[in-house]
């Protein structure tokens, strides 16, 4: 059974450095030789506002994870399910920016097998520190596949 009780849960705030080698390292990763991101004041690549959290993070903070020991248990497998970006505008190296996530979404679908699958929506906006303004918003959702219950 899905952990409604879970919507609106706030995963805490969070500050990362935006560094030029994580960024070029990224770009690198996804096979993307863009002299772009080699600058001082370069842009990400589009999907590193997902990474920033592991790269960059000047201190403990909480809006990287969703509560996965209350996910996990027998029977249930953890899939990465959709993730999306808003920008407001496009961040770069040299940005600190501060995030504050939260699940904004609980809810489950049966499956045709059986057992159900559990869906987890979470948001991080990502703010410029120094104007508050925002930057980008990850929307990230997890999923778990939980098998039916055994027959006896």
């Amino acid at each position: 059974m899905a952990l409604t009780e879970l919507k609106g849960t706030k995963g805490g705030t969070q500050v990362v450095r935006i560094e030029r080698g994580p960024v070029r390292v990224f770009a690198q990763a996804l096979m993307d030789d863009d002299s772009v991101y080699d600058g001082t004041d370069a842009p990400v690549p589009p999907t590193f506002p997902f990474v920033m959290p592991f790269w960059g993070s000047d201190g403990a903070g909480g809006a990287a994870g969703l509560p996965i020991e209350k996910l996990r248990g027998p029977g249930r497998a953890i899939l990465h399910g959709e993730q999306a970006f808003e920008y407001f505008r496009w961040p770069k190296v040299g940005d600190v920016l501060e995030g504050s996530s939260e699940i904004v979404d609980v809810y489950e679908k049966p499956k045709s097998s059986g057992g159900t699958l559990e869906f987890y929506v979470q948001e991080t906006t990502w703010k410029d520190q120094a104007t508050g303004e925002p930057v980008v918003k990850n929307i990230f959702t997890l999923v778990i596949n939980c098998r039916p219950p055994k027959q006896d």
